[in-house]
């Protein structure tokens, strides 16, 4: 289930010290009730005593690709520094953080481990704690609370996109994150009340049903042969290549009866085939058991060389993204 609130940040702001030095590690993404983003709303508490951005992949303004990295750049308007956590450095050093007070924490996060924001906000906290900086960690709603699914990621393949021993759908807020992975926090948590509106947090997770979906396609970034329609307004919603048969995967895959989702053929003019995913309950909704489903349907009706045996296939990738290699028995 998904749930709701306002987001923690708004409340906290009402009772700040203003004359408290702090950085903030957000996005525009992060979006109050008011219409102003997390940093707008920081700068006019604070003024002048905001001294520094950070950005998590995608960058602070959210226009970057997946995996592409970030420079450290000056704010446009308030010239502060905007520290890139997703380029040379990930995590934030004894210089981004000297002179401040307190670092604040508010990401709009959809709740999968391989979604680097969890990686993001681990290092934060641990170089937060390893300097004795006060970091403060803001709540707001994500897709799926509260669900668990996946493999859980094992000490031997922990990465950047598998960061700790969580299921590859954890299911938990920022705050819930804080307090799995343990570094003394402060927190903010979300307030009664409707959230804000919704901005993706990254260029191809546009609204929240491509977050639901997302954890159940994105092992096609292992399979590039596999388009999941980046680009265009049915991301991680579909599924396409030129050989696959619409209408005979998606018969296939909804005589499976899984929960919570029904496949329609998604095939276009161009000839490419292909099954969209439509989801009908996301409160049983499983995706990484629809995953194997699709994965176990389309090796069954075209065979391993259409998949990881194909050239382009990243089977290496696809344990990073999982976090364990015991996926090639599960096939």
């Amino acid at each position: 289930m998904t749930l709701a609130g306002t987001p923690g940040i708004e409340a906290w702001l009402r009772d700040a010290d203003p004359a408290l030095r702090v950085g903030l590690l957000s996005h525009q993404a992060a979006l109050l009730t008011t219409g102003e983003t997390s940093a707008q709303a920081v700068r006019r508490v604070f003024g002048k005593n905001l001294r520094a951005l950070f950005a998590p992949e995608h960058g602070y303004f959210g226009a970057l690709a997946a995996g592409e990295p970030s420079p450290t750049l000056p704010h446009p308007i308030w010239k502060i520094p905007v520290h890139s956590l997703y380029g040379p450095r990930r995590k934030p050093d004894a210089s981004d953080l000297a002179g401040l007070d307190l670092l604040i924490v508010d990401l709009r996060d959809i709740g999968v481990r391989c979604y680097t924001y969890l990686a993001t906000l681990k290092l934060t906290l641990e170089a937060c704690a390893e300097r004795g900086l006060p970091c403060l960690v803001c709540e707001r709603p994500i897709p799926c609370h509260g669900l668990e699914d996946g493999p859980i990621a094992e000490p031997a393949h922990f990465s950047f996109v598998a960061p700790c021993a969580l299921p590859l759908v954890h299911g938990r807020t920022q705050v819930e994150l804080a307090r799995w992975l343990g570094p003394p926090h402060l927190e903010a948590p979300m307030t009664p009340g409707a959230d804000a509106a919704f901005i993706p947090p990254s260029p191809t997770i546009r609204d929240w049903e491509a977050a639901r979906l997302y954890p159940a396609t994105v092992f096609a970034e292992a399979l590039p042969q596999l388009d999941v329609g980046r680009d265009g307004p049915w991301a991680w919603r579909t599924l396409q290549a030129p050989w696959i048969d619409g209408p005979a995967l998606a018969d296939a895959l909804n005589a499976k009866h899984l929960p919570g989702i029904r496949f329609f053929d998604f095939t276009q003019a161009d000839d490419r085939g292909g099954i969209r995913l439509h989801l009908t309950d996301p409160a049983v909704f499983r995706p990484w058991a629809t995953a194997l489903a699709i994965l176990r349907a389309l090796q069954a009706a075209y065979g391993p060389e259409r998949l990881f045996e194909h050239p382009s296939a990243r089977p290496a990738w696809f344990t990073k993204l999982l976090g364990t290699d015991a996926w090639t028995c599960w096939l």
